[in-house]
């Protein structure tokens, strides 16, 4: 395993204004509300809790059984500026190539329109487990898991 994908130790700061169960609860309503868009053609929707029969043909083409979403901005949903994300975003794609996954571009959408939209990557056939690694490693408060049964589900980052 590279180095830089060995999981951060120490716990992670906390605020009172991430640790209150209403903030808590505000932002896992947001992340189960919002849609994850896989850029083929045509785009794929992604809704948490929801079945994708699209998925199943994506992971077949993919030769996979599974894939998750992920992101590198806004790390722990503090908003940076879009250079940084960038950055952010280029160090991810690249964590995934050296582990020798390819993606394809994704984008998470707040239907409400508070939230702007944040790049994000497809990932066919990454493991969960490094998923949660690469997660925790680029600050995220969780991941987007598309299994084989096609289930959408939220998978909320441990914070170590």
């Amino acid at each position: 395993m590279p180095p830089w994908l060995a999981p951060e130790h120490g716990p992670r700061p906390r605020t009172d204004d991430d640790s209150s169960p209403s903030a808590a609860s505000a932002l896992a309503q947001a992340y189960t509300n919002a849609l994850y868009r896989i850029d083929t053609a045509p785009a794929l929707l992604i809704r948490i809790g929801r079945t994708h029969p699209e998925l199943a043909r994506l992971h077949q083409q993919h030769h996979c059984r599974n894939s998750l979403i992920l992101s590198a901005c806004n790390p722990r949903s503090r908003r940076l500026r879009p250079a940084a994300n960038a950055r952010r975003m280029r160090a991810l794609r690249q964590a995934i190539q050296v582990l020798g996954f390819s993606c394809l571009p994704a984008t998470g959408l707040d239907p409400q329109g508070l939230w702007p939209d944040e790049a994000s990557l497809w990932i066919p056939g990454l493991p969960l487990s490094i998923g949660l690694i690469l997660a925790r490693r680029f600050r995220q408060n969780a991941l987007v898991e598309c299994p084989a049964d096609t289930m959408a589900r939220l998978v909320w980052t441990p914070v170590c």
